[in-house]
């Protein structure tokens, strides 16, 4: 299993990467974060936003460090941007760009009223993929991500139930089970579904159960700290 698997088996992916001046009234989000795998550091993820009422933008990086490092390095870089309706994000346009040792890969997927309407580059598999016609107001990886991640109200929070494409595979991302947790903290926890566009192998370990952990920061609702439990193991991000 690559990296990029472990790691976008939740969407995960990110290293801080700036964006373009945020326009007015716009709420502009920039966040690090350490990911461990079994408990030691494999890597370094960010993720800079720009959201207004009427759409958002976001950019991400993730790139391995210390020893995982020195054994294989691989970085990705990804872009999505898109609307809204009320609180659904609206992807237009998604890129992922990914380095692994001597393998680079290039995607991009074009969307047209909240479907996927052109797939450019390796989507990295060789099992029939899934019609993306039949997953309307699926979100892409990146979005799915920043979902889960961006500042929110706290009455928002625990409410992500999602279909995810990155241009073959079909999964839902849910984080709908609340619980409070001390200091103000609320806890989120939920599951990152294969359903389909994976091979037999893949859909072997469907479910990968996720939590995350937000404290207070003002009158929003922050994410400090992502579990995902894997079948090899416990991958976390913790906010610096």
């Amino acid at each position: 299993m690559t990296v990029k698997t472990r790691l976008t088996h939740f969407a995960l992916a990110a290293l801080f990467t700036t964006l373009g001046a945020a326009p007015s009234l716009a709420d502009s989000m920039q966040a690090r974060y350490d990911v461990r795998m079994i408990g030691a550091k494999v890597g370094e993820m960010a993720m800079a936003s720009t959201e207004t009422a009427s759409g958002y933008s976001v950019r991400a990086r993730f790139a391995t460090t210390g020893t995982l490092s020195a054994l294989k390095q691989a970085s990705f870089d990804l872009a999505a941007q898109g609307g809204k309706s009320g609180e659904r994000f609206v992807p237009a346009s998604y890129s992922e760009v990914t380095s692994e040792g001597s393998r680079s890969t290039n995607l991009k997927i074009s969307f047209s009223g909240g479907v996927a309407t052109r797939v450019t580059g390796d989507t990295g598999s060789s099992a029939p993929a899934v019609n993306p016609r039949s997953l309307p107001g699926a979100y892409d990886p990146l979005t799915a991500l920043y979902a889960a991640l961006r500042d929110q109200a706290p009455n928002q929070l625990c409410s992500l139930n999602a279909d995810v494409y990155d241009g073959h595979r079909h999964a839902r991302l849910s984080l709908t089970s609340r619980a409070a947790l001390e200091g103000g903290r609320v806890q989120c926890s939920g599951q990152y579904r294969r359903i389909a566009g994976y091979s037999e192998r893949e859909l072997r370990h469907r479910t990968a159960p996720v939590t995350v952990i937000y404290a207070p920061q003002g009158n929003t609702m922050r994410a400090e700290t992502v579990v995902v439990r894997t079948r090899y193991g416990k991958v976390s991000m913790h906010r610096r």
